[in-house]
């Protein structure tokens, strides 16, 4: 790669940086394989760590669960500290590093600190230079189970609680980095089996059911943005009519779909499952289905509310007919696929660009 040019968008406040050109995208993907590789480094896995946690919540015995965040991460992350690492024992090629100081030589990617959003070698620079704090939070005394995903990380323990916090902020800032104080939460585990707290992380609440059996349900932020989506596909459908492009993002949202890639070295095309199992796999109460399907069969047979007045009862009997089958109990239960291209992606979500302008409504 003789020269590395992006672009970058915004979501949610944070710069997410795209490389303009395909030989850019292969050669960094390439690139991010090579670091995972010979430093053995590698995101952790969502539905791992959502499993090991259920599977700790259910032991009846005394605990104290300290969840937190690290502020800013990916841009707190110092590059030169990063570079130093790498360029310390030359255990990647020169070629390989000239292709990381040419992404952060690059004038958009220059202009911010840290590590560049969505660049995919970002991921594993990041979780190379934060290994030194993994070690160190697992072998905190009192500390029986540590994991982080990202910039957020749990903690079972059964020492002093506040004494933790304070050896992990320590530790960040030796790291130059810091604690988002916002998000730092103290759960005790009598409080989870009363059922007076629940334990919310990556996107997954757990909880004691009645039976006083661990539940894993989808957080309600994540139940929020979902119906958001599906109000919002309507409401797109009310200004366009296009039937079938509402069908595609129903089941775009209900159903599941394989992401076809090709390979740049053979051309063989690979796969990877996305959707709404795959997205939520450790789901293990059914309620959150039921009432996902109620939401969408609710608006599809209302003849009343904003969705139906914008629709009118003739497009709203036609959208109706058009969607009969499409459920999120086919998509989870029986995992339904449906043949969703990637070029149809940016159409899908197009109608979804200020899901959070709406949710504050």
């Amino acid at each position: 790669m003789r020269f590395f040019s992006s672009f970058f968008l915004y979501k949610k406040g944070k710069k997410i940086f795209k490389p303009l050109s395909l030989e850019s995208i292969y050669s960094l993907r390439r690139v991010n394989k090579i670091l995972g590789r010979i430093y053995k480094v590698k995101q952790a896995d969502r539905d791992t760590i959502t499993k090991q946690i259920s599977s700790l919540v259910s032991d009846t015995s005394h605990y104290t669960i300290l969840k937190g965040d690290i502020k800013s991460f990916y841009e707190s992350i110092p590059r030169e500290s990063v570079m130093a690492k790498i360029e310390s024992n030359r255990i990647l090629s020169y070629q390989n590093r000239r292709i990381i100081r040419q992404v952060f030589s690059c004038a958009a990617v220059a202009a911010v600190p840290g590590l560049p959003r969505g660049i995919s070698i970002s991921s594993s620079l990041s979780e190379l230079y934060i290994r030194e704090f993994d070690r160190y939070v697992r072998a905190l005394d009192g500390v029986y189970y540590y994991a982080r995903y990202v910039d957020d990380f749990i903690i079972f323990c059964h020492a002093k609680s506040d004494d933790i916090f304070e050896d992990v902020e320590k530790k960040l800032k030796q790291l130059d980095l810091s604690l988002n104080h916002k998000k730092i939460k103290k759960i005790f585990s009598d409080d989870l089996l009363n059922r007076t707290e629940q334990l919310s992380f990556l996107g997954y609440e757990h909880f004691f059911d009645c039976e006083s059996s661990v539940k894993i349900r989808i957080s309600r932020n994540r139940i929020r943005k979902i119906k958001t989506r599906i109000v919002l596909s309507f409401l797109d459908y009310a200004k366009n009519n296009d039937i079938p492009l509402l069908c595609l993002r129903l089941k775009f949202i209900s159903g599941n779909y394989l992401i076809r890639e090709s390979s740049k070295t053979n051309g063989a095309s690979l796969g990877l499952m996305a959707g709404f199992y795959y997205n939520n796999k450790t789901l293990s109460d059914p309620q959150q289905i039921l009432e996902l399907d109620r939401f969408l069969m609710k608006l599809c047979f209302s003849k009343r509310g904003s969705v139906f007045r914008a629709i009118g009862a003739t497009h709203m009997h036609a959208a109706r007919m058009a969607t009969q089958g499409i459920s999120f109990n086919k998509g989870f239960n029986q995992r339904k696929v449906y043949a969703i291209e990637k070029t149809e992606f940016s159409r899908i979500k197009d109608c979804w660009k200020k899901e959070s302008d709406y949710e504050k409504k």
